[in-house]
């Protein structure tokens, strides 16, 4: 890859990550009233874990980028608000699995409606044809990053 690429990938991938922030998950803070004060973070990690069964904080630090000392606050209170479960890897005592609790679920299938609505406002004037495009380079984009 030349570094004329990189850096457009770099521009690419910073204006996708913007532009996302700013239409689209900004609006969840600002409408959501739920069982509990959630925060950006917070929102992120039951995000993560709706659409991961369990994970380790190990890996949730990885995917969200938070520090494990806040991590483990940010968990220590999802957990006190009864939204997550913490359990023993039954493999290895030392690691902690984190997967939503029955309540957490409940909050993400609100969230998910949520979602489903402001996509329907973002999108609604858009070209069938270009949303379309639009779902298969997203998908291939996934698929892409999960091979790296």
């Amino acid at each position: 890859m030349s570094q004329c690429e990189a850096k457009e990938i770099q521009d690419l991938f910073f204006s996708l990550m913007g532009d996302l922030h700013e239409k689209f998950l900004c609006h969840f803070r600002k409408e959501y009233i739920g069982s509990a004060p959630l925060k950006k973070n917070h929102m992120k990690i039951i995000n993560l874990l709706y659409h991961n069964e369990q994970l380790t904080l190990t890996k949730i630090a990885k995917k969200l980028d938070i520090e494990k000392g806040s991590l483990t606050t940010l968990i220590d209170q999802l957990t006190e608000w009864g939204l997550i479960i913490r359990s023993e890897d039954k493999n290895d005592r030392r690691k902690s699995l984190i997967s939503l609790s029955s309540l957490g679920k409940t909050e993400m299938d609100t969230l998910m409606v949520l979602y489903e609505k402001r996509l329907n406002e973002l999108m609604f004037t858009s070209d069938p044809e270009e949303m379309n495009q639009f779902m298969l380079s997203l998908r291939y984009v996934v698929q892409f990053m999960k091979k790296l």
